[in-house]
């Protein structure tokens, strides 16, 4: 079971450069469209959408590691979890965050769907996926954070 959790977790750390990558693209398209008063396209909703798909598949392969990793080790039992920052890490800051980063990107793409001018659709998508990467940027394992927390930037199969 160990080495399915690897390809999981080299997975899971691939595809947030997916996410960051299309969340940034939502961003900047939203932003150009809001200043520029562009019409909102369908090609907007679709980026909007795969990111939508990355976030869900993210979230499917996240719950997944966080069963193993977390919860089935007793990670959580003890109630000594809140005192180890790295124990808090994985099981609270991490999880919570993109937990709800993933609902800011629902919401954004909800708004794409909207019958409602172009402008309020680009503004709302805007500052939902805006906090969104935020989230993800801040809560993301990126190597340099403390050990136990830091994974590596370039991931890899071990």
């Amino acid at each position: 079971m160990q080495s399915y959790l690897n390809y999981f977790l080299y997975f899971h750390s691939i595809l947030r450069y997916l996410i960051l990558l299309f969340a940034l693209i939502v961003v900047v398209q939203s932003l150009v469209g809001m200043m520029g008063k562009k019409q909102f396209k369908s090609s907007n909703k679709q980026t909007a959408l795969v990111l939508l798909i990355c976030c869900d598949l993210q979230l499917l392969l996240g719950l997944l590691l966080y069963y193993f990793k977390v919860y089935a080790t007793g990670l959580l039992s003890g109630g000594g979890v809140m005192k180890d920052p790295v124990s808090r890490f994985w099981a609270v800051e991490h999880s919570v965050g993109m937990i709800v980063a993933i609902i800011l990107v629902h919401m954004g793409y909800t708004v794409t769907k909207k019958n409602m001018d172009d402008d309020r659709k680009f503004k709302r998508l805007f500052w939902f996926v805006f906090v969104a990467l935020a989230i993800f940027v801040a809560t993301i394992p990126w190597e340099g954070k403390p050990a136990g927390i830091s994974r590596p930037n370039i991931p890899h199969l071990s």
